[in-house]
């Protein structure tokens, strides 16, 4: 498969799993919700001067409620890295979802793991595939020079990632 596709959501393994976790406990957050609004009312029942009240219940009937739908249309038909055919059967030089790229950029060399939608995190150096930097990367092989915001990338080095530590 060259590309991604535009409508489908990747996501490893692991990320699903935090994903259904999330999912889970958004019926407790609006619960807890719940409970703050009675508190909140009963200090002061004046719901119209009650900006404190009018939060929760935004949150509770539309902020949460709309989350969750959210997540729950990303895990109803996600593609798991982990189960693709370019993951399973990485050859060692194509930068794809689930590979670590080393390349260098304007003198300096950099290193990202790329990873699904939702899955980015700096710190860590992992990118998520939507970034345009990972869009960009995505396909190329090693030593292939590419142009990025009128600079130029050489890959170095893809290597395939772990997921088992995601």
């Amino acid at each position: 498969m060259k590309g991604l596709k535009k409508d489908a959501y990747y996501i490893t393994r692991k990320g699903e799993e935090r994903l259904w976790e999330r999912y889970r406990g958004i019926d407790d957050e609006i619960k807890k919700t719940t409970l703050a609004m009675g508190v909140s009312d009963s200090i002061d029942s004046d719901l119209r001067e009650n900006p404190e009240f009018m939060e929760l219940r935004v949150k509770a009937m539309y902020t949460l409620p709309n989350q969750k739908k959210e997540l729950y249309t990303k895990l109803m038909n996600p593609v798991i890295i982990e189960d693709m055919d370019e993951y399973k059967n990485f050859d060692g030089v194509t930068v794809i979802l689930g590979s670590t790229v080393t390349f260098e950029m304007e003198d300096e060399v950099c290193k990202y793991t790329i990873l699904g939608q939702d899955e980015g995190d700096l710190q860590n150096d992992i990118l998520s595939g939507t970034t345009r930097l990972a869009q960009t990367l995505l396909y190329h092989k090693v030593g292939d020079i590419i142009d990025f915001n009128d600079m130029k990338i050489k890959i170095l080095e893809v290597e395939k990632f772990n997921l088992e530590n995601t």
